[in-house]
């Protein structure tokens, strides 16, 4: 089984091969696009939104003047940058995820050719399974954002416990749509069970991209390519053993 390292190595090679350039293309521009136009248009707004949620005491001594009100506004509204920040990385990782689902079976596709050609390959569903399963998974996402919501306003444990179910989104939902174009259904819920360590050290690897502010519009692909390697090798490794 190849090191988790050496399986981005070879996921960032074929990331940057012309094919998969191309089909990355059109959902980055989009991407970009829709976040710019938002974060242009209307961060001020949002700004302004949050300020109503202080209590009027502390609204009230933020706009009265002076130096130490200046730089309570200015921590304040630094504070709610990053949370939109934070809700600009979670909701274009929603979307990107979204996205992957069209041009996951391509991706597969292109790593079997290349490396894994000897490889049968398996299915199970179709795409509107993998859509079913996005809503899914977004749905416990939401739950638990909802849930957690007091938490974001204390500094660090608020980033750090919104990342949390980010993260499971993003690995179960991905492997899932990556699962149905490379195993049974059978298969991929023993890969689940017997290869939960391995799974996780290159999901976490995988998902890091994603916090890397700008590249994290590109990275979905790259991380999809990743993931599609794993499987593949668990399926040779698979194959060898028999």
């Amino acid at each position: 089984m190849k090191s988790p390292l050496r399986t981005i190595q070879e996921s960032w090679k074929d990331f940057l091969s012309w094919k998969m350039l191309f089909v990355n293309l059109g959902p980055v521009l989009i991407g970009l696009l829709f976040w710019g136009i938002l974060l242009f248009y209307f961060g001020d707004n949002m700004v302004r939104i949050l300020e109503g949620f202080l209590p009027t005491s502390w609204y009230r001594y933020a706009h009265s003047g002076g130096f130490m009100p200046a730089l309570f506004l200015l921590v304040f509204k630094f504070f709610v940058y990053m949370l939109l920040g934070l809700s600009v990385l979670i909701l274009s990782l929603i979307g990107n995820v979204l996205v992957a689902i069209f041009y996951t079976p391509i991706v597969v596709a292109y790593v079997h050719k290349r490396d894994y050609s000897n490889l049968p390959l398996e299915s199970f569903g179709d795409m509107g399974l993998c859509l079913q399963h996005f809503l899914k998974q977004l749905a416990y996402l939401c739950m638990f954002l909802l849930v957690c919501s007091p938490l974001y306003f204390i500094p660090f444990i608020g980033v750090f416990v919104s990342l949390i179910p980010h993260y499971f989104f993003f690995k179960n939902t991905l492997s899932f749509d990556i699962a149905t174009s490379v195993f049974n259904q059978e298969r991929y819920a023993e890969v689940l069970r017997t290869h939960k360590i391995s799974h996780h050290k290159i999901s976490i690897l995988a998902y890091l991209f994603s916090l890397i502010p700008v590249f994290n519009f590109f990275a979905t692909l790259l991380q999809t390519i990743v993931l599609t390697r794993y499987f593949l090798e668990l399926k040779a490794q698979e194959k060898l053993a028999h």
